[in-house]
C-alpha cells in the first residue's frame, strides 16, 4: 500500500514539474512575442514619421514651385545652359485635319514658314517666324538664326554638331560657369535643417523635447519641443524628357527629397521619395 502511494506521489511530482515547465515555456514565448511586437510597432512608428518628414520636403518644394514657377523654370533652363527667354517648343507638323502646317520657303528649302491654321506675317506681310524641321520627327522648332544656334544658349560653343540636337540640347556648360547655382539656391530653403551652418526655416524646425526618455513619455501640455526630431530637405532636381511634343515654357523635372526622424534613443530613420513634376514658365517671351 505504502509502495503504491510512493509511486503515485512520484508520478504527481513529475506531472507537476512537466506542467510547470510547459507554463514556463508558454510564458517565455508570450514575453518574446510581446517584445517583438513592441519593437515592430516602434519601427513602424519611426518609419511613418520619416515618411511624413520626406513628404513635408516634397510639399514644401511644390508650394514654392507653385508660388514661383518662372524662377524655377529659369533656374532649370540655366542649369542646362539654355537661354530661358528662348522658346524650345516643338510645333506639330500637321493640323487636326491632317493638312501640313508648314511649307518650305521658295528661296530656302531648308527653312519653313507656318501656313496653317493661319500664316504668321509681320506688318509688312512678310513671314514673321522661320522654322527648322527636327530630324526624325514631324515637328518644327522656331529659329532666330539658322546659321547661329548659339543664341539659344547661354554661351558660345554650346550648340551640338548633331542635327537632331543642334537647336534643342546644348552641350554641358563648363564647370567654371557654375550654371547650377541658381537651382541650388532655389531649393536651398526647402528644408528645415541647417544649411552651411545657417538656419533656413526656424519656424519649421521640429526638435525632440529633452524630457522625452521613452515612447510613452510625451505630454503636449507640460513639455516643450516634440516627441521626436524631424528633418527634411530636397536632395536633387534632375531634368526629365517629356514624351511627345514640348510646349513653350515647360519642362519635366525629377525631384528627390529626404526626410529623417530621430527618436528618443537617438536612432536616425531616413526616408527618400521621388516625383516627376511638370513645370511651366509664366510671362513667356517670344
Amino acid at each position: 500500500m505504502k509502495k503504491s502511494m510512493r509511486q503515485n506521489s512520484g508520478i504527481a511530482i513529475v506531472v507537476a514539474v512537466f506542467f510547470a515547465f510547459c507554463m514556463l515555456i508558454l510564458f517565455v514565448a508570450m514575453m518574446f512575442r510581446q517584445s517583438n511586437t513592441a519593437l515592430h510597432n516602434q519601427l513602424t512608428i519611426d518609419e511613418r514619421q520619416a515618411f511624413f518628414a520626406a513628404r513635408a520636403a516634397m510639399q514644401h518644394f511644390l508650394l514654392k514651385a507653385k508660388l514661383f514657377p518662372t524662377e524655377l523654370y529659369d533656374a532649370v533652363e540655366i542649369s542646362q545652359g539654355k537661354n530661358p527667354l528662348c522658346t524650345f517648343a516643338e510645333f506639330e507638323g500637321g493640323t487636326d485635319s491632317g493638312q501640313p502646317a508648314f511649307e518650305p520657303m521658295a528661296t530656302r528649302s531648308d527653312l519653313y514658314v507656318r501656313v496653317r491654321p493661319e500664316r504668321e506675317l509681320d506688318i509688312n506681310q512678310q513671314p514673321k517666324y522661320f522654322y527648322h524641321q527636327l530630324p526624325g520627327k514631324n515637328a518644327y522648332i522656331r529659329l532666330g538664326s539658322y546659321h547661329n544656334p548659339d543664341y539659344r544658349f547661354l554661351a558660345p560653343g554650346l550648340a551640338r554638331s548633331e542635327p537632331e540636337d543642334r537647336y534643342v540640347k546644348p552641350s554641358p556648360p563648363p564647370v567654371s560657369a557654375n550654371a547650377g547655382k541658381y537651382l541650388a539656391y532655389y531649393i536651398r530653403d526647402c528644408s528645415n535643417m541647417l544649411m552651411d551652418g545657417a538656419r533656413m526655416q526656424p519656424p519649421l524646425e521640429v526638435v525632440i523635447s529633452p524630457q522625452v526618455k521613452s515612447i510613452n513619455e510625451w505630454d503636449a501640455a507640460t513639455m516643450d519641443g516634440y516627441p521626436y526630431t524631424m528633418s527634411y530637405k530636397v536632395t536633387e532636381v534632375k531634368i526629365q524628357s517629356i514624351k511627345g511634343l514640348r510646349k513653350y515654357g515647360e519642362e519635366a523635372i525629377e525631384v528627390s527629397v529626404e526626410g529623417t526622424a530621430k527618436n528618443f534613443q537617438g536612432k536616425l530613420i531616413p526616408q527618400t521619395q521621388k516625383r516627376v513634376q511638370r513645370i511651366t514658365r509664366t510671362g513667356a517671351v517670344d
